[in-house]
């Protein structure tokens, strides 16, 4: 199995490499530049999302109250009913 795992990360570097000399070739310095930028700030949102997740679940944990939890009344429904004439 950890051959696997290390042939499959052979193949994608080296598709990397390919991919990567290929926009070279083909997209402009410019782009290139913007490409890198977007790729990092989507990488950034991805791993913010993720802590973001992992924290909430972390802290998911029941945690025990002392004494009464206060008694609140339910929300007034918005929906009301409109006369028509």
């Amino acid at each position: 199995m950890r051959r696997d795992n290390e042939r499959w990360l052979e193949v994608a570097s080296e598709l990397t490499d390919r991919i990567g000399g290929l926009v070279r070739d083909v997209i402009p310095p410019d782009a290139q530049r913007h490409l890198l930028n977007a790729q990092r700030e989507l990488l950034t949102a991805l791993f913010l999302i993720y802590e973001h997740q992992a924290g909430a679940r972390r802290s998911s944990t029941p945690k025990k109250r002392a004494g009464r939890r206060p008694t609140v009344a339910p929300p007034k429904s918005r929906v009301r009913k409109i006369e028509i004439d």
